[in-house]
């Protein structure tokens, strides 16, 4: 990667791990306001299958079906083997599809068995909630449902088979489910956007009073919880168990309610992003009837496989696997430590990175890891200043880093990076791991792994992360509503790969907004509630096309009163600019791809001149 990285990259850029929510002022949310409109909510979805693995609807922004059926309807029967083979046709065009079992007479275990009874192999999800039912209301079964962009496209009939029940035709006609699986794979909409399916009439059942462990509470935990909160995870205690969870049922409830947990800051509905993790209201609504009514254990029957977890490498054998040269030693006690482990690449030549995955060596410490490229060598001076294995920091790699690899923390994977783009990884350089620890009450000790993988082809686009910011940040001591308004107009185009919002510790939220010139506006990311603990690195399902002439509008406020409880001084002092922590920034991380090295160094100039402009709240509308 060419060295775009200003001084600005000294300071950190953490990735989420949890969230702690604030309150925000009626001044601040109208300075912010300004929601997308929503769709069907079920895009990004986190659910976990009758094995027991955990599938995500519409991962990296692909078109998904859903078809529902019934396990006492001769025609829904009937269609298990065709549907066999669509969903396999279905993953080769890109398309995820699911069997979705929603009756409540239904137990989980009694549609495992009806499956091995037909010899039917087909990625199948239990509803056992009726949530998937009451968002999507089908009618009958079988019916498909076929989202793109969190918006049905199709509802009706996997083909004209019948005519009415009891009345089948001698040939298929019209392959109704296939042709929208077609269609959506290319991008298009299917040709008939809605059929009339004919089969059982469906059942629809209501959310249960007392909702139990096994059937509504296991899958919601297994989907979005255990990731971390499993044994050696990063989690405090385990939600594994009927008997670990239901100790904790009000702690559950709280949290989620607080949208605490899971770990989330993006406001629903402003820009979408790979690997959301949030709960849907319904789920809230789940645990806190579930609290409320005593945690009942429910049937055996009805629990779901535990879920599973890759142990080796996410994307197989790595091109290169780096190892912290030798182990650190993490005390059981006192602050959080920043530490930086240089480690040669050992590359004989420039490689393209097209993707990485990280092993923590000492999981239940380990709070994020960032990677830095260095070409200096000045990180291995720094090392060699120190006592013991790397160098401490205090959110800052004290070199300027020719480029950045990525980041990572618990429960997250790694993105690969767009088919033809790569970041450069300059031969002779050291890949530094930026390693955010907290203690944990008893001493670990850590050596982490990063495995890198390499394009096998000359990419076309190399991917580089513009520093989007302003200098123009004087905060007065007490100010509670100090606001910054930043634009950029693009003088080239742009492919925006995703977005990391950056502030101190006087950051209550930021919005950033991209607007064409033809007057469409593009919401990018809006956090409500910032903390700068809990900073992420978010990246779109698909990229984002910017033409020349877009302007990239930043939105931030800050608190430098003493209700801000993150507030490192007290009484509160003047804050400006600056890359200590004790400083502020007003800073939005831009991943992306520009065309040529002349465009990038048109929108380098660009970017420099917009953080020396005034960055007042007045718009330019």
């Amino acid at each position: 990667m060419e060295n775009i990285v200003t001084r600005t990259v000294i300071c950190r850029v953490a990735l989420s791990a949890v969230a702690v929510v604030l309150s925000l002022g009626s001044m601040h949310a109208r300075a912010l306001a300004g929601d997308g409109e929503p769709g069907v909510g079920l895009a990004g979805r986190r659910l976990i299958d009758l094995q027991g693995r955990i599938v995500r609807l519409g991962e990296e922004g692909r078109p998904f079906a859903l078809v529902f059926l019934g396990a006492e309807c001769p025609i829904s029967n009937r269609t298990l083997r065709k549907l066999e083979r669509v969903s396999a046709e279905a993953f080769e065009k890109d398309v995820q599809l699911f069997a979705v079992y929603s009756d409540a007479a239904l137990t989980r275990q009694a549609v495992i068995d009806h499956l091995a009874e037909y010899e039917v192999a087909l990625p199948t999800l239990f509803d056992g909630s009726g949530e998937l039912a009451r968002i999507l209301q089908p009618r009958r079964v079988p019916e498909a449902i076929v989202i793109a962009e969190d918006q049905v496209v199709y509802r009706g009939r996997i083909d004209d088979r019948y005519i009415d029940l009891g009345k089948p035709r001698a040939e298929i006609t019209s392959d109704d489910l296939r042709d929208a699986i077609a269609a959506v794979s290319n991008g298009k909409s299917p040709k008939n956007a809605v059929t009339e399916a004919v089969g059982c009439l469906f059942e629809s059942h209501q959310s249960a009073e007392k909702p139990t462990y096994a059937r509504e509470v296991a899958p919601i935990l297994q989907a979005n919880c255990v990731s971390c909160h499993r044994p050696g995870e990063i989690g405090p205690f385990a939600l594994t168990s009927y008997r670990s969870a239901s100790r904790r049922a009000g702690l559950l409830a709280e949290v989620t309610r607080s949208r605490y947990m899971p770990p989330w800051k993006p406001v629903p509905h402003f820009g979408e992003f790979r690997d959301e993790l949030r709960l849907s209201e319904a789920e809230i609504e789940v645990l806190s009837r579930w609290a409320e009514t005593g945690a009942p254990e429910g049937s055996d029957a009805d629990q779901p496989a535990l879920a599973t977890f890759d142990a080796g490498w996410h994307y197989g054998e790595p091109d290169l696997v780096l190892t912290m040269p030798e182990p650190f030693t993490v005390s059981a006690e006192g602050n959080d430590i920043y530490r930086y482990f240089p480690i040669p690449s050992g590359l004989l030549e420039n490689r393209d990175l097209v993707g990485f995955d990280f092993r923590p060596g000492a999981k239940t410490v380990l709070h994020h890891a960032i990677f830095y490229v260095d070409v200096s060598g000045r990180a291995r001076e720094l090392d060699a200043e120190e006592d013991g294995p790397g160098y401490p920091g205090f959110g800052s790699p004290r070199f300027r880093p020719a480029g950045i690899l990525g980041g990572w923390a618990p429960g997250a994977v790694p993105p690969l990076l767009p088919d033809g783009a790569g970041i450069l990884v300059p031969k002779g350089s050291d890949v530094v791991l930026e390693v955010h620890y907290h203690p944990s009450g008893k001493e670990e000790v850590d050596r982490s792994e990063l495995a890198l993988y390499f394009a096998k082809q000359p990419v076309q686009d190399r991917v580089s992360h513009f520093f989007f910011e302003t200098y123009d940040i004087d905060i007065p001591a007490g100010d509670a509503e100090y606001q910054r308004h930043v634009e950029l107009t693009l003088p080239c185009d742009l492919e925006l790969i995703g977005v990391t919002p950056h502030m101190h510790y006087l950051g209550r939220g930021m919005q950033v907004t991209a607007r064409r010139p033809g007057g469409s506006e593009v919401p990018l990311i809006r956090i409500d509630d910032w903390d700068f603990r809990w900073q992420g690195q978010y990246y779109f399902p698909e990229s984002i096309q910017l033409p020349k002439g877009t302007r990239i509008v930043m939105d931030a406020v800050f608190d430098n009163s003493e209700s801000n409880h993150a507030n490192p001084s007290s009484p509160p002092e003047r804050v400006k600019y600056g890359d200590y922590t004790t400083d502020e920034m007003c800073l939005c991380v831009l991943t992306a791809i520009v065309g040529s090295r002349r465009d990038r160094n048109a929108l380098r100039r660009e970017i420099h001149n917009a953080r020396f402009r005034d960055a007042s709240v007045e718009r330019g509308d």
